[in-house]
């Protein structure tokens, strides 16, 4: 429950997040030339980013300031910048960046917008003269763009997010309500509990209705603090989508249910709990897409994963998350996908049944004999 409890929070501060920003990178300038289309050049890149003046330009010095992220992007400026620009030409210019962050690709283009811009004045206009060019290609980029989102951008985002919550009850609730049928059943089995039990002038019927009853009562009580914790860290209204919502987790519950009472009345030791909850609970988790999104997973481990109730509670809050126009098309979807949450239930009740009236057989046989 810890655990689910930091994971949702995490995943809850991308709730408050409203509007999209893109901040600029903390960049370091190494020049070697001294003219004013390198000063323009580093005065545009500082309106775009953070420029950081490192005092120690060894080696060794700018490799700690990478990876302590006092910088994100180390740039080289050549000598021969400023010559090569007014020829014409094409410069490269050297950098170094931590691996597989977003901020190289942010300054690169920053980079390239500014020298593109300016290379394409200078062979249009080749009669201009730099400081001419310098200006035109200064109030080119000066001219800022707008972004305004789709009305259903931040909604479906939201949305989304707000599955990824709900679908981490698949580990915190299941393993919950299965540990505490484990639990009780493990100790009614008990070899001299269940003597004791057999002496009682309760009925074996009665007893074993008073603790399913119990055990369901248990199992209640979990799903709605669980379902109260993700409407309150969620802060969700009872609207249509966290109706699809409880509606998933409700059909979820109930093939928890199922699985639990099939497994926990054939267990006879502890060490059985924390097998099925490490191995089964807990790795249909991680091949569900509740821990991992099902779509950075490899087809032949979602071909797999379909074969537990997790995956398929994940895909329906996947679904609902991404959705905005609950038509008739979801809706088939949506009860498809339930209606295999509740064939798992069936089918592990019908399983139950099975086990239950083959260990009554045995030992009717072994007291005839």
């Amino acid at each position: 429950m810890i655990i689910m409890a930091i994971i949702t929070l995490f995943y809850a501060g991308q709730l408050t997040r409203d509007a999209e920003e893109l901040t600029g990178a903390k960049i370091a300038i190494l020049s070697k030339d001294d003219s004013s289309l390198e000063k323009d050049f580093v005065a545009y890149l500082a309106k775009q980013h953070t420029i950081v003046n490192l005092q120690d330009t060894s080696q060794k010095s700018l490799d700690d300031a990478l990876y302590f992220d006092e910088v994100q992007y180390i740039l080289e400026i050549p000598k021969d910048f400023s010559a090569k620009l007014s020829k014409g030409e094409t410069v490269t210019l050297a950098s170094k960046t931590r691996p597989a962050t977003f901020s190289q690709s942010l300054v690169d283009t920053t980079v390239n917008n500014y020298l593109n811009t300016y290379l394409t004045y200078q062979k249009q206009l080749p009669s201009l003269s730099q400081k001419e060019l310098l200006e035109k290609t200064k109030t080119t980029l000066s001219k800022d763009g707008e972004v305004h989102f789709d009305s259903t951008y931040h909604k479906k985002k939201k949305q989304n997010v707000t599955g990824q919550i709900y679908s981490l009850l698949a580990y915190g609730m299941f393993m919950s309500v299965f540990s505490g049928y484990a639990a009780v059943n493990l100790a009614f089995n008990r070899k001299e509990i269940r003597e004791r039990n057999s002496c009682s002038p309760i009925s074996r019927r009665k007893l074993a209705r008073k603790i399913s009853l119990g055990n369901l009562s248990y199992a209640i009580l979990c799903w709605l603090i669980f379902l109260a914790f993700v409407q309150f860290v969620t802060r969700g209204s009872f609207d249509q989508v966290h109706g699809y919502f409880i509606l998933n987790t409700v059909a979820f519950f109930i093939a928890i249910i199922s699985f639990s009472i099939m497994i926990t009345s054939v267990l006879q030791n502890e060490d059985a709990i924390t097998g099925i909850n490490n191995i089964f609970i807990m790795g249909s988790c991680f091949i569900g897409g509740v821990f991992v999104p099902s779509q950075f997973l490899p087809d032949v481990v979602n071909k797999i994963a379909a074969f537990t109730p997790t995956y398929w509670f994940a895909q329906n809050n996947d679904l609902i998350g991404k959705t905005v126009d609950f038509n008739q098309k979801f809706l088939v979807k949506f009860l498809f996908q339930s209606g295999i949450l509740l064939a798992f239930a069936a089918a592990f009740w019908v399983i139950h049944l099975i086990t239950m009236r083959e260990k009554g057989t045995w030992s009717l046989k072994k007291i005839q004999a």
